[in-house]
């Protein structure tokens, strides 16, 4: 991970402080990284292949889920329309398309910037993963990429990457299809 510090903070102490809170958080993360894959390999239930497949998508809570086809190769469900105590709207999610979240706002979202609405050297991934199918994701995710601007550095070495490409490409297709506002969405009990 490649972290640039400015010579200022360096020079007031501030840096060994924050390379330890970077260092506390990405050993937290990968705790839960690993707790997660062990339930995950414990039950897991949906089929991980790449084709046709349907796409369960609940837009409003109380509804009825709406189905549509759709050449994605992880489903997604996603439930929005709950209020929390303090009145604020928020969308349950598949166990799934949460640990995509969590992932994107890991490792993505430096340059792609919050919700994946892109930023000044990093394109908006909403339209582009209209543009990609799984293969395509992965391909990119996984090799890299050399723009115009920048260069996306390739994830294929990095396995809280590289292991969650499923999850993350089923996070990006459901906040590209609309389905999922911005923000962060809560994982289904």
């Amino acid at each position: 991970m490649g972290i640039r510090i400015d010579y200022r903070a360096r020079e007031h102490g501030f840096a060994r402080m924050i390379l330890i809170a970077i260092a506390c958080l990405q050993f937290a993360c990968a705790a839960e990284n690993t707790q997660d894959q062990a339930s995950a390999n414990a039950a897991r239930s949906v089929p991980k292949s790449v084709g046709n497949e349907k796409v369960a998508v609940v837009t409003q809570a109380g509804s009825q889920s709406k189905e549509s086809t759709s050449s994605t190769s992880m489903l997604y469900s996603v439930e929005c329309g709950q209020v929390n105590d303090a009145g604020e709207q928020f969308c349950y999610v598949d166990r799934d398309t949460y640990i995509g979240w969590r992932t994107f706002h890991g490792f993505c979202s430096r340059c792609h910037a919050q919700d994946a609405l892109g930023s000044t050297f990093a394109p908006n991934l909403l339209d582009r993963m209209r543009e990609f199918d799984f293969s395509g994701f992965v391909g990119r995710t996984a090799n890299g990429f050399t723009g115009q601007v920048g260069v996306m550095p390739p994830w294929k070495d990095n396995p809280n990457v590289s292991k969650r490409y499923q999850e993350l490409f089923a996070y990006l297709k459901a906040r590209s299809d609309g389905a999922l506002p911005p923000g962060r969405p809560k994982k289904k009990p």
